[in-house]
């Protein structure tokens, strides 16, 4: 990817700083051949699988190619599609809910199933990701990211953070599951940058936006002063663009309209504030452009379904304590 500018750098870090997860520990299997699990889909979660012995095969729902696991991989759904992951690509699969009850954890929280076969393990879990819908990072992200430890050029942080996954997985440790899941989320983050860095001209629309002199400069400036009165008018004027023109480029390329995309980084930011100042609603309101507490409000619960108070208490906009 060619190199952003400081202004792009500071779009890219603050959409990253926006990302706010809730992780998951499905389980820790100890996996004898054959066997398969299925993931159903689910909405706005995105799931991962942890190689640590062995090897197996990842089907994803719709598309046609196969990825072949390995110990020491990393593999992210981002989008939430159903899939399993089998010892062979022509094993059947058990539906996850079913797989659980068929196979109790023990003990030390670990799932032992399958055949007499070659042992593989896994840690799985997932990520209900805050903001699915209003992040640009997560519209631009493939169906799979996939770290793979035969890579010659592997991320290092990465991999260290496997070998640290599978240490707790196998440590029988108190408090195990706690640790893997904080892993588990610094690893989606590195995978993402990761991703991010390498991705090509043309890969990702939302980084071609990024880069490009004028629509780079129009998201500087939406994500520098989300406060600011911001029109179309007043967005193309500064960055050299017509109305119309400015329009039309941003929606090609950010894939929404400017003003959408405005209240998207609006609200964001909004939910930040409301996680981790100890700030009044209208304050909140105030420092991301809404003239009233009301207006925000209103935005806010049609965006998160629910409202900013009961946000801020600590519940889960979509449903899950974190």
């Amino acid at each position: 990817m060619d190199l952003l500018t400081q202004s792009q750098e500071d779009v890219l870090s603050d959409v990253l700083q926006s990302i706010h997860l809730h992780s998951t520990l499905y389980c820790r299997a100890h996996l004898g051949a054959p066997w398969g699990i299925g993931i159903p889909r689910r909405e706005e979660v995105a799931t991962f699988h942890v190689v640590l012995e062995g090897s197996c095969w990842l089907t994803v729902e719709g598309v046609d190619q196969l990825v072949s696991l390995r110990a020491g991989d990393l593999i992210i759904l981002p989008h939430g599609q159903a899939h399993r992951v089998t010892d062979q690509p022509t094993t059947p699969a058990t539906a996850f809910e079913d797989f659980m009850l068929q196979n109790p954890p023990d003990t030390h929280g670990l799932v032992y199933a399958g055949g007499q076969g070659a042992v593989s393990t896994l840690v799985c879990g997932g990520f209900q990701l805050e903001g699915y819908q209003t992040n640009p990072v997560y519209r631009l992200l493939p169906v799979s990211l996939h770290a793979s430890s035969q890579q010659r050029q592997a991320d290092s942080w990465i991999r260290a953070i496997v070998t640290l996954v599978g240490a707790e997985a196998n440590g029988h440790q108190p408090g195990a599951e706690t640790v893997i899941t904080r892993l588990s989320e610094i690893l989606f983050i590195q995978a993402l940058r990761e991703y991010l860095r390498t991705a090509g001209d043309g890969e990702v629309g939302w980084l071609t936006a990024l880069r490009d002199p004028q629509i780079g400069q129009a998201l500087a400036l939406i994500h520098r002063q989300p406060e600011q009165s911001w029109t179309v008018d007043t967005l193309a004027q500064r960055v050299g663009l017509s109305r119309s023109a400015l329009s039309a480029k941003f929606t090609r390329l950010v894939g929404i309209a400017p003003l959408h995309y405005l209240a998207d980084v609006r609200l964001t930011k909004a939910a930040a504030l409301l996680r981790t100042q100890s700030v009044t609603l209208i304050e909140v309101a105030r420092s991301v452009g809404y003239g009233s507490e009301v207006a925000m409000s209103k935005a806010f619960k049609r965006r998160f379904g629910m409202a900013p108070g009961a946000y801020r208490r600590g519940r889960d906009p979509m449903g899950v304590t974190s």
